[in-house]
């Protein structure tokens, strides 16, 4: 940033330089008429309408780019909202099947206590 800064700088001093270098008046033909004017003032006009429409082009791409930032950041938000329930049903998940396995290991302990009693009773 601050290196394009200082090019615009030193661009800007050597326009200002070749614009004072010559200093003739010329004619200017406009639509509706002639003028004479001094060729400084036609340098220095083109070139800060030039800067204009480079920085008018600029701040365009700056709005298209900060519209597609917040796409993007809206679409990330939602992205972590999933993901944060995606973790959540995983936690559940894990949770029942946790559970599962301690009915399953309580029902596996019982079941050789009713087939031993079972034998009992058979006999």
């Amino acid at each position: 940033m601050q290196l394009g800064v200082i090019v615009a700088l030193l661009f800007s001093i050597l326009i200002a330089l070749f614009a004072i270098l010559n200093n003739e008046v010329v004619e200017i033909n406009y639509l509706l008429g002639r003028a004479p004017v001094s060729v400084v003032i036609v340098i220095l006009a083109s070139a800060f309408t030039g800067a204009l429409i480079v920085g008018l082009f600029s701040l365009v791409g700056r709005v298209k780019s900060g519209f597609r930032s917040r796409e993007h950041q809206s679409h990330l938000k939602k992205l972590e909202d999933d993901l944060n329930q995606m973790a959540q049903r995983e936690s559940d998940l894990l949770e029942q099947v946790s559970r599962l396995e301690q009915e399953l290991s309580g029902v596996e302990e019982q079941e050789p206590m009713k087939k031993y009693t079972q034998d009992l009773t058979l006999e």
